[in-house]
């Protein structure tokens, strides 16, 4: 665990009237703070050209150094928008501090993890330390990230815009304070500087600081969610019925898990969708819309974060993106933290497969295990190809085929087991054994090389397998939710029995009749969930009015 409060790169940000923000010390010159911090130093109206004025700034990491002037660093000043896009600042210090170490930014997956903030409220001059959760994304454009902490413990409040998020297991800086939520006054507004009853606030990742401010990326590690390969300059056209389909595949308008697209060469329309895509939804290098941008072009554009990762592996060995993906998922950091991250339901684009390393084993070692998962934890997985690749795909499509007709059999023995007790439980589609046969013939048509219509065929059948596997976890989440429904009522039904026992009252001339109709009715076989309810809800308020002396309560 991270030792806190003994690192040298905090800093508070003073205006006229005191304490106005906090901050943090990059390198020896170079503070990274919120514009609306800087702007309460000195300015009475926004404002959106850079503050002349200098700010103060205290380095209260570094006990008895003297304030420090800075000013803004020129092309370093995105002041917030009037939706709240934007709202950083970088601010150059007069005189160099005296050592380091600096705020260790760091690019992360900016979820499902709990981290630590000290800001410099009014009433607490030298701190304090709150700790919260990153719950996802946020505010506008979804730039920002959530972060909630416990509603009786210290709060984020005024004085802690401008603060370093960090990392409870690694120390990392993560990203920076920039709002909280207000609801003092019964209005739902976010406004930084306000004490919160909720304990939500909100901060910058430090991704969509880098797209504002592009020139700390010298002080950041971490490797972008989107790899450098997406930012290709386009000359030709992007496809926009491809980029289309891109747009409702991550917003979930097509019914599917995986999407799999040959893409032909990197100059093809297809190719340029997929790159506008991943670059679209990255915080650091989504392009800021320009006046000739066309309606159906930023139409097709998704919206910042759609895409949590997107790798392309050309010329990547297996274990390279192996640890790719482990490290946005945040792996290292589990190493002997004795923690665990939750990973949210993933997008991810893993392009150019056929070009990687070795392509098999990209295979069989990343990709399929995440194919696996797909239907089950709802997951978007686009995977592309360079060319028709057909033995990779047959690969592919037989592996999820035979993970059909295992998804398939549980669920028909769940169904036979559900089918004794409960009634109307839905059918389990079978549609592994057609599939069988298609991927044989796809197979044979392959080995043969003689069908034009192979491309074509092997397309529709990854499109049927995705459903069928789809329709197949729809099925087993049905099922799950009736046994655990019919479980809930036998654990009431037992639960009131034990208290009928308990009160002597098991031989109860009035309950007794109302107890033997709902264990019949969930025990007798094909029960009706609805009339079963009803029954045990009888018994259970029939034993309770005889408890409580209320016998006319009782509904036989």
């Amino acid at each position: 665990m991270v030792d806190y409060g003994r690192e040298p790169w905090p800093v508070r940000i003073r205006g006229s009237h005191g304490v106005v923000g906090a901050g943090m010390a990059v390198d020896e010159r170079h503070v990274l703070t919120c514009a609306h911090v800087i702007r309460e130093t000195g300015a009475t109206d926004p404002c959106d050209t850079a503050p002349g004025w200098p700010v103060d700034v205290d380095l209260v990491g570094q006990p008895g150094s003297p304030k420090v002037s800075a000013r803004v660093v020129p092309g370093c000043w995105a002041p917030p928008t009037d939706d709240g896009r934007g709202d950083v600042a970088l601010l150059e210090l007069a005189a160099p501090l005296s050592r380091g170490p600096f705020a260790p930014l760091r690019r992360v997956r900016p979820w499902g993890r709990w981290v630590v903030v000290c800001g410099f409220p009014e009433t607490v001059e030298h701190g304090l330390h709150v700790r919260a959760r990153l719950a996802g994304p946020a505010g506008a454009g979804r730039e920002w990230v959530q972060m909630d902490s416990s509603t009786t413990g210290p709060q984020i409040i005024q004085g802690f815009s401008g603060a370093a998020v960090v990392d409870a297991t690694t120390g990392h800086v993560v990203g920076m304070v920039v709002s909280a939520y207000d609801n003092s006054d019964g209005e739902q507004v976010a406004v930084a500087g306000h004490a919160p009853a909720s304990g939500l606030s909100w901060m910058i990742p430090v991704e969509t600081i880098l797209r504002y401010l592009p020139r700390i990326r010298v002080w950041v590690s971490g490797v972008p969610s989107v790899d450098r390969d997406f930012l290709r300059p386009d000359h030709g056209p992007v496809d926009r019925s491809i980029a289309g389909q891109l747009a409702d595949f991550f917003h979930g308008r097509i019914p599917a898990n995986v999407l799999i697209l040959v893409i032909g060469d990197p100059g093809s329309g297809i190719a340029a969708a997929v790159r506008q895509a991943a670059v679209s939804s990255s915080r650091e290098f989504r392009p800021t819309a320009g006046p000739t941008s066309a309606p159906a072009d930023q139409a097709a554009l998704l919206p910042v974060g759609s895409i949590d990762l997107a790798v392309d592996v050309a010329g990547k060995s297996t274990r390279e993106v192996s640890q790719r993906i482990a490290d946005w998922a945040g792996e290292a950091d589990r190493t002997g933290s004795g923690q665990s991250l939750e990973t949210p339901p993933q997008a991810l684009i893993i392009n150019n497969i056929d070009q990687a390393d070795d392509p098999e084993k990209l295979l069989s070692t990343v990709v399929l295990p995440m194919v696996d998962q797909a239907a089950a934890r709802d997951l978007r997985l686009l995977l592309t190809f360079s060319s028709e690749s057909v033995a990779h795909r047959l690969t592919l499509l037989a592996r999820r085929v035979a993970g059909l007709a295992a998804a398939e059999e549980a669920a028909q023995r769940a169904h036979r087991e559900l089918a004794a007790l409960v009634a109307e439980v839905p059918r389990v589609p079978s549609r592994a054994t057609r599939l069988r046969v298609l991927l044989t013939t796809l197979r044979a048509a392959a080995t043969a090389d003689t069908s034009a219509t192979l491309p074509a065929g092997l397309a529709s059948a990854e499109r049927a397998t995705d459903r069928a596997l789809r329709k197949a976890e729809a099925v087993r989440q049905q099922l799950d939710a009736i046994r655990e429904r019919w479980s809930e009522l036998r654990g009431r039904l037992d639960g009131f029995l034990a208290l009928a026992v308990r009160h002597g009252l098991t031989e109860d001339p009035l309950l007794s009749p109302l107890y033997r109709r709902a264990h019949e009715l969930l025990l007798g076989g094909e029960c009706d969930l609805g009339v079963a309810d009803a029954a045990v809800r009888r018994y259970s308020d029939a034993l309770v009015a005889r408890i409580t002396g209320e016998p006319e309560r009782i509904v036989r």
